[in-house]
């Protein structure tokens, strides 16, 4: 194929996806239609939507660990549906719309990337880390915003998920020096804070429970971080590990399962352990 031939499939698809778009605006303004639109989506708010949008971002995180095109593109819709229905809605209550939202993504692309759409020159990975982090900075040293660190994270914080809030936080207070010098300074925080929990349940406080083990939680959230390990990569995988284990006990135990004594659980616990061991070796 010439590189001629190439270019009007790629203009041809551009087209194509142009024409897409303007429909599947089109649809979602149908959706959201005060008269004839549907029901459920009427009534729709951002905080309504919270729960789909976490829904569809697992859904389409299983999606790239199972490695099938077909469900990430699915998934893809999916969470392109959710960014459409906020935009409409933003659009209905005269805050913003959906040209703003790509006008606003366009900027942010262009001023964070100035070695590609300003000087035109290549950069290292961590250089373009570094440029990233610099410019997203100055862009939020803004007068309206606190000057104290622990307020600007308590803003940017409240209303993420508690582990995403976590690595946040952790990322920016180490910029600051705030940070682990070694494995061995976790564990043994690690350590006094599982202490700190074993003594709330022997004196069986149930606030104190909750915040210890928050302690803990934490500490080990900054563990991951220091050793760069995604922490919901790794429960993903863990949680598949167990899984492929728990279904070898019930090919083993048969009817039976639900007769168990822990004992017996502990004894094919191991034999499904072992029997995996071998598989994957």
């Amino acid at each position: 194929m010439s590189s001629n031939d190439r270019y009007n499939l790629q203009k041809n698809s551009y087209l194509e996806t142009i024409e897409n778009f303007k429909i599947l605006i089109s649809n979602v303004k149908s959706l959201k239609d005060k008269n004839w639109g549907c029901p459920w989506q009427k009534v729709q708010s951002h905080k309504s939507l919270i729960p789909f949008l976490h829904e569809e971002s697992s859904e389409f995180i299983d999606a790239i660990y199972e490695k099938t095109a077909d469900n990430i593109c699915e998934e893809l819709g999916d969470l392109l549906l959710q960014i459409m229905l906020h935009a409409e809605i933003g659009y209905e209550k005269k805050e913003f719309e959906l040209n703003d939202v790509i006008k606003n993504l366009n900027k942010k692309i262009i001023n964070r990337h100035p070695y590609i759409f300003k000087k035109k020159e290549k950069v290292s990975i961590e250089k373009s880390q570094q440029i990233w982090e610099n410019i997203k900075n100055s862009e939020k040293e803004a007068p309206h915003m606190e000057s104290s660190i622990s307020k600007n994270l308590n803003l940017k914080i409240k209303n993420l998920p508690p582990t995403v809030g976590t690595n946040k936080i952790t990322k920016v207070v180490k910029e600051y020096g705030f940070k682990w010098e070694s494995t061995d300074q976790i564990f043994e925080k690690l350590e006094e804070e599982i202490n700190e929990l074993k003594e709330a349940i022997k004196s069986n406080n149930d606030s104190d429970i909750n915040n210890e083990f928050g302690d803990i939680y934490f500490t080990l959230l900054n563990l991951s971080n220091f050793l760069e390990i995604n922490p919901e990569s790794a429960l993903q995988k863990t949680n598949k590990k167990f899984l492929d284990r728990f279904s070898i006990i019930e090919h083993h135990a048969g009817d039976n399962i639900k007769k168990q004594t822990p004992k017996d659980f502990q004894r094919l616990w191991q034999i499904a352990k072992q029997q995996l061991m071998r598989k994957n070796s």
